[in-house]
């Protein structure tokens, strides 16, 4: 009798399983079904096109292989803009790391009134960056412009904008200004995960301020600091909008990013299977890249734990 109570018990709890097995699967399903149509037939579409001469419009399109890949690594139009992209990926990363982590310490040493001030830090995260570009680019050509040539400084009086010199190291901080808001967050809440008593410990040793933040903050920061500089890249590097309205490229390709290159040789140019060879070049570059942060910072991570 107990044997037959015991096995009916484990037959049980072995149903209890496959339903709940079961239930977690269905809960899955459409997630599953919106990534497979929304990123995986995609990639695999691009990929496709990217052997071919489509022009983007036309139903009709020939295989050539890899002529695309072939062409793109000779043509100046796109190493251009490629090496823009890499400048524009390492400073905004830098940056944007920077502020947001200077901004949540900030905003943690704040007393009072902490959350109306990090709220006033986020603002610029959520407006839009159409808006944003738009409006810095009213503000270098007409404001600072202005000033430029009342205070007689030829730099500032010929609108930076306009320049192959400054113009994307505008987007740069323009970027960053916009987007610190975001890693600033997830900063507050790895700031937040650290034990205080360890602060507490350093402070009875008589550690200054910066040896508190290079021996205990930024060390335990570690899983936010990867997650932040991981955003940050693969960010930087599907970059568009921003770029666009606040220089749109120029002058000349002087601000053209990768982004930007796909779309005109797509849609403009007409030219849509060369446009997806780049893209998938573009998406080869960020997956190398995040892989290999993952690597080096999951070591730093684990050393951390150490």
């Amino acid at each position: 009798m107990g044997r037959m109570k015991t096995s009916g018990v484990s037959m049980n709890s072995g149903r209890v399983k496959v339903k709940r097995s079961l239930l977690e699967f269905l809960i899955v399903v459409p997630a599953l079904v919106f990534y497979l149509i929304f990123v995986i037939y995609p990639l695999i579409g691009g990929i496709y096109y990217s052997m071919t001469d489509w022009n983007g419009i036309s139903a009709e399109h020939h295989m050539i292989g890899i002529q695309n890949y072939l062409s793109l690594l000779k043509d100046s139009h796109v190493l251009e803009p490629l090496k823009n992209t890499f400048i524009y990926a390492f400073f905004t990363t830098i940056l944007l790391n920077v502020l947001g982590l200077a901004m949540a310490i900030g905003a943690e040493h704040v007393v009072r009134g902490k959350n109306f001030f990090r709220s006033l830090l986020f603002i610029p995260s959520v407006l839009s960056s159409i808006v944003v570009g738009y409006i810095f680019n009213f503000i270098f050509a007409n404001i600072i412009s202005d000033l430029g040539k009342a205070l007689n400084i030829a730099v500032l009086a010929n609108n930076l904008l306009g320049s192959r010199q400054w113009s994307l190291a505008i987007a740069i901080l323009v970027d960053a200004w916009k987007g610190a808001g975001w890693y600033m967050v997830i900063y507050i809440a790895g700031l937040q995960s650290i034990d205080h008593s360890l602060y507490e410990v350093a402070d009875i040793d008589g550690a200054t301020g910066w040896q508190k933040f290079r021996n205990v903050t930024f060390p335990l920061l570690a899983p936010a600091f990867t997650i932040n500089m991981v955003l940050a890249v693969e960010r930087a590097f599907k970059q568009y909008d921003l770029v666009l309205a606040l220089t749109g490229g120029g002058p000349g390709r002087a601000s053209e990013l990768v982004s930007m290159t796909i779309y005109n040789e797509s849609f403009t140019n007409k030219r849509a299977g060369y446009g997806s060879a780049l893209g998938v070049i573009l998406f080869l570059i960020i997956v190398v890249i995040t892989l290999f942060q993952m690597k080096v910072l999951r070591r730093r991570e684990d050393n951390a734990r150490d």
